[in-house]
């Protein structure tokens, strides 16, 4: 019988992650990324660290990524603080069932992409049933009975039974398959870097929402003796993030160092800055006819609440088991009904948290004078016992 082919569109961690999940299902699994094979196959560092979930550690360790990944790379995180401006007390958030457990790990986006390219690798040489097509866009899709017609840039056309489309919140193809998105821009850029410090992070995310701009920080291993690392993140204007990137890098360590207040004594640049636009994406509908979006394609979501990796990992996640359930069984893994019940879960998984995201966001980041007064209210409030903990198994997702 011949193999029935589905087509992913993007080589990022999350398509590849969905190959991963499909292999050895007996498909024809076909990749199309627009890139090089030797951006896939060793990235470059892109300054974004990772975090995951103990839910998402389960889903790499079965997909055999967690283990390609070196220990020393995984920053493990004992606990969350939330502080608005100097304000006490904090909103903490932590693992309130089991003692001294971390509440999630850090690990870089070069190192994630790196273990999962490895490890579809090392897979599909025994099962060789991957295809990859690389410096190559898909310029069409034409809708068939039971297939579609793949039209690429490189004149090639291929004939698929399902599509999935894993090519960034911008997706080109989920715009040419005619589902529309619901995009906001936060009118913020965001620089990230990695910085030494003196004082402990205590193994702390550390995130304060200050009147113009938020500081974040994410503990990493430590660098060396008496020394703690760190990956900064700094969210203001355009304009003011471009003028703190055009610092020197003796000027820029100092003028961190007084934004953290000298939290954590002296702060020195130990990596190069990088910057990112934050808009956040939902796209109105997850698939199409033999069509469906996963990852950033599906829901790209804003940082604060660091779950955009982790809600594409419960894409590939439901979408796989649904086509390899369907494909046991001799049924239609594209059908309208298998498609429509993805998209009805992972519309469940992820709308409840990417809208109470966007509500924080901006609540967090306006200087009216309403919003200042609601916010402290709202941290106080979470001071309490029980809603601590209800904040905790939300934003965790334990």
């Amino acid at each position: 019988m011949t193999k029935k082919t589905i087509l992913i569109i993007g080589a990022g961690p999350i398509g590849l992650a969905m190959a991963l999940s499909l292999i050895g299902n007996g498909f024809k699994i076909v990749i199309v990324e627009l890139q090089s094979k030797k951006n896939i196959t060793t990235p470059i560092y892109d300054g974004r660290e990772i975090a995951l979930t103990h839910r998402s550690k389960k889903i790499m360790d079965k997909l055999r990524i967690w283990e390609l990944i070196n220990p020393e790379s995984i920053s493990p995180i004992n606990k969350a603080r939330i502080l608005d401006n100097d304000d006490q007390p904090s909103i903490e958030l932590r693992d309130y069932f089991k003692k001294n457990s971390a509440i999630g790990y850090l690990i870089s986006n070069k190192s994630i992409k790196s273990a999962t390219y490895k490890a579809l690798h090392n897979l599909s040489l025994i099962n060789n049933e991957i295809q990859f097509i690389f410096d190559t866009e898909v310029l069409d899709i034409e809708d068939l009975e039971g297939s579609s017609r793949v039209k690429l840039s490189s004149g090639q056309f291929l004939k698929v039974s399902l599509v999935i489309s894993a090519d960034s919140r911008f997706s080109k193809i989920r715009t040419l398959k005619g589902i529309q998105s619901s995009s906001y821009n936060y009118g913020r850029d965001m620089l990230v870097c990695n910085m030494t410090h003196e004082k402990s992070h205590e193994l702390t995310a550390w995130e304060w929402f200050t009147y113009g701009q938020t500081l974040a920080l994410l503990p990493m291993q430590n660098f060396k003796k008496g020394l703690y690392k760190s990956s900064v993140i700094i969210t203001a204007t355009k304009h003011e993030i471009n003028c703190l990137r055009n610092l020197e890098p003796d000027v820029f360590s100092l003028e961190v160092t007084k934004k953290f207040k000298t939290r954590f004594g002296s702060m020195k640049l130990d990596s190069d800055c990088y910057i990112y636009p934050l808009v956040s994406v939902y796209s109105n509908k997850f698939v199409g006819k033999n069509y469906a979006v996963i990852g950033d394609a599906a829901v790209g979501m804003h940082p604060v609440t660091a779950h955009g990796y982790n809600f594409g990992l419960e894409s590939v996640t439901t979408l796989s088991q649904l086509i390899k359930d369907a494909h046991e069984a001799g049924m239609d893994f594209a059908s309208e009904i298998l498609l429509k019940k993805y998209d009805q879960i992972h519309v469940r998984t992820t709308k409840p948290l990417y809208l109470f995201t966007k509500f924080i966001a901006n609540l967090f980041t306006s200087e009216s004078r309403a919003a200042k007064v609601i916010r402290k209210i709202i941290i106080r409030a979470a001071k309490l016992p029980l809603l601590e903990r209800a904040a905790s198994k939300i934003i965790l997702r334990e």
